[in-house]
C-alpha cells in the first residue's frame, strides 16, 4: 500500500507542475489577466501542493519517518485543490475533466483514510 500511495502522489504532483508549466508557458492561464490575485494565489496553492505531493512520496518510498505524515498533508491539500476542480469543471460543462477529478478525489481521501486507520493501530509508523 505505501509503494502505490508514494507512486500516486509523485504521479500527481509531478503531474500538476507539468500541466501548469505547459499551461503558462503557452499564455492559456487568461486568469491572470482578467484576475492576477486570484489566480495568482490559486498557482500558489497548486504548485505547495505539488511540492508537497513530490516531498511526501519520496518520504514515503525511501522510508524516512515523516514521510508518512508529510504525505498524508499533501493528500489533504490535493483533496481540497480537486474538490474544487470538480465545481469548476462541473461548471463549465465538461465531464471528462469533472470525472476525472472525481477519481482524483476518491483516490487522496482513500489513501488517507487507509494511512489514519492503520496508524491508529499501529501499521504504519
Amino acid at each position: 500500500m505505501i509503494k502505490t500511495a508514494s507512486t500516486f502522489s509523485l504521479f500527481c504532483g509531478i503531474a500538476m507542475l507539468v500541466v501548469w508549466g505547459i499551461l503558462l508557458a503557452k499564455g492559456k492561464v487568461v486568469e491572470l489577466r482578467t484576475s492576477p490575485y486570484e489566480a495568482g494565489f490559486l498557482l500558489g496553492a497548486e504548485f505547495i501542493t505539488a511540492f508537497s505531493l513530490i516531498l511526501g512520496g519520496v518520504g514515503l518510498l525511501i522510508g524516512k519517518s515523516w514521510g508518512l505524515r508529510a504525505d498524508l498533508l499533501a493528500l489533504g491539500m490535493l483533496l481540497y485543490c480537486t474538490v474544487y476542480s470538480i465545481g469548476v469543471f462541473r461548471q463549465a460543462g465538461n465531464a471528462q475533466a469533472t470525472g476525472f477529478f472525481v477519481v482524483v478525489a476518491t483516490l487522496a481521501a482513500t489513501f488517507s483514510v487507509i494511512f489514519i486507520l492503520e496508524s491508529t493501530k499501529g501499521g504504519i509508523q
